[in-house]
């Protein structure tokens, strides 16, 4: 469990703090790259650049789709595809309308790289929905596919009825993990380690917005050749898509453990000093990825983008369990700038060296004086999930999902 929370806290980090160093001279918000980019909303093909589709790499968690074997997805040609969503009478009216705008906001989200149309007969559709229990309360949905050979056949997501108290869904819950189900069903069968994107596999259901990696991840997907789809491609699709290897082969950096010598490689710009901070990483050469990562700090203009870098490096040696060097980072970030995201650290520490009851405590204070801080929400129903604090996790899942109405 705390490898997955180290990590998750390490790429929410990278996600704010590094998702806009492909430019220095020309910094872009999150929220303006979403809107206006050009691979977003068409996709990638062999037309573009290689240092676009290396920045995508770098700003997504392809490689974790890519990591499980085999790509599966839809044919484009075949969009819009037809969606079954069981109308049952055994559950609330707004089960259906929850479950079918989470499919809308994926169309929406992707700039129609991605469609849907509904029916009302399984038989005729290519995804299905029904609501059904299941022996999985921990999951509100499961996805499944229906393969036959290299042929999808058709898409099932079941949602439980109710949950492990037996009573009804939230509704922003159900949205959030019917998201992420939908997610799955069009082919991102690796998740994200980031705690924003909707991929990441967070049993508290807090993401209800699409992000720009997942989107990134997503439109790569579907420019690769894929192993198994519901059409086969003709010769013209196949000729402007990628195989797996030639988009990682962008990154002009191993991306697997092997014995390739790294000190040889003279980074150029930033994507490059972050491909090679994550293979130091994966090689347990933390004070050469700190290295490459206070590299990336240097770019920054602004003190936020910097101290978030410092969070990042601290969290990956709490995964090393280099505690000294973690809180001299630590110590760093909070005096380059206090932040949500920063003024979470001491608690951190605490969490990682086992000091759970005072990492608690602190976290309770700063949502005392912030109560909107998700970033201290996300750590507090952590500790209280591995103490399994059934009635306290939930209660703090009520907490953020009101403040988190009352903020949007």
């Amino acid at each position: 469990m705390k490898k997955i929370v180290i990590c998750t806290f390490l790429i929410a980090a990278g996600a704010v703090a590094l998702l806009n160093t492909c430019s220095n001279t020309q910094p872009q918000t999150a929220e303006f790259a979403l809107k206006n980019s050009y691979a977003i909303t068409l996709g990638y093909d062999k037309s573009m650049s290689e240092k676009t589709i290396k920045a995508a790499v770098i700003d997504s968690y392809f490689r974790n789709v890519a990591s499980s074997g085999k790509i599966i997805r839809w044919n484009k040609s075949t969009f819009p595809l037809r969606v079954y969503v069981q109308d049952s009478a055994d559950v609330p009216e707004y089960y259906r309308e929850v479950v079918m705008s989470a499919y809308q906001k994926w169309q929406r989200a992707s700039n129609g790289l991605v469609s849907f149309e509904f029916v009302e007969n399984a038989n005729d559709a290519d995804m299905r929905c029904y609501f059904k229990n299941t022996d999985n309360k921990k999951s509100i949905g499961t996805h499944s596919f229906t393969i036959n050979g290299n042929k999808i056949t058709a898409s099932t997501i079941v949602f439980n009825k109710t949950d492990a108290r037996n009573h009804s869904l939230d509704s922003k819950q159900l949205f959030s993990s019917a998201l992420q189900e939908i997610g799955h069903s069009l082919g991102l069968t690796g998740a994200s380690n980031s705690i924003y994107d909707v991929m990441y596999p967070i049993g508290t259901k807090f993401n209800t917005e699409i992000t720009a990696r997942d989107l990134k991840t997503l439109a790569l997907v579907y420019s690769i050749k894929p192993d198994v789809t519901n059409e086969p491609l003709t010769a013209t699709e196949q000729s402007q898509l990628f195989t797996v290897s030639e988009i990682l082969n962008t990154l002009n950096v191993p991306v697997t453990n092997d014995t390739k010598n790294l000190d040889g490689i003279v980074a150029q710009d930033v994507s490059t000093h972050l491909a090679l901070a994550e293979q130091y990483r994966r090689r347990a050469e933390y004070d050469k990825a700190a290295k490459e990562y206070q590299a990336v700090a240097q770019t920054k203009t602004d003190r936020r983008s910097k101290s978030e870098v410092y969070y990042e490096i601290a969290v990956m040696y709490l995964d090393a369990e280099e505690f000294d060097n973690a809180k001299s980072c630590a110590e760093i970030a909070i005096a380059t700038d206090e932040n949500d995201l920063t003024d979470t650290l001491p608690a951190l520490i605490d969490y990682y060296t086992k000091r759970s009851n005072s990492a608690t405590d602190q976290l309770e204070t700063i949502l005392k004086q912030n109560p909107y801080n998700k970033h201290a929400y996300k750590l507090l129903c952590q500790i209280y999930r591995d103490k399994h604090h059934e009635n306290l996790l939930n209660a703090t899942i009520r907490r953020y999902a009101k403040t988190a109405g009352e903020e949007e």
